[in-house]
């Protein structure tokens, strides 16, 4: 049975930016697919360990209240980005693969991985941020949702 992450994120995440950043950190992976396809992480002897869909943006509060509970979604407030993390069974370095994933991406954006997620860390990249120089990816209005069916609850 495979193990499921959710990092949820304040700005539209670079999942292949966070991904060649473990890969030059030293973890010895292969990063294949993206856009539209989930992204994998492989090991050294090409062995599947993450699965990483797409980011999917939430607009509405109650989303994130339906999809992972009360308790939770007081952690975290909306939009926010939605990003699936899951680590294959049965291979010993897939959960911490996964979980190293997910809390490098909410390091760079910003947010939290659920379950057992720190609760809202501040933004690391002058990308995620909007006093970066440029404008804001992701900001509501700004180049859409990577899910094509639209913004979640919006």
């Amino acid at each position: 049975m495979s193990s499921d992450l959710v990092a949820l994120v304040r700005r539209r995440p670079d999942v292949h930016a966070v991904a060649d950043g473990l890969i030059a950190m030293g973890e010895p992976l292969e990063l294949r697919g993206g856009e539209p396809e989930p992204t994998l992480l492989l090991d050294a002897e090409g062995r599947l360990l993450v699965s990483i869909e797409d980011a999917v943006q939430v607009s509405a509060q109650s989303e994130i209240r339906r999809l992972l509970g009360p308790e939770f979604a007081d952690r975290v407030t909306a939009p926010i980005w939605w990003v699936d993390v899951r680590a294959a069974a049965d291979l010993p370095d897939a959960v911490r693969v996964a979980r190293r994933f997910a809390d490098s991406l909410v390091h760079w954006a910003g947010g939290t991985v659920y379950p057992d997620g720190a609760s809202e860390a501040p933004a690391r990249s002058w990308k995620a941020s909007p006093q970066g120089g440029g404008s804001a990816v992701g900001a509501p209005g700004q180049d859409g949702a990577a899910y094509h069916g639209g913004v979640i609850g919006g």
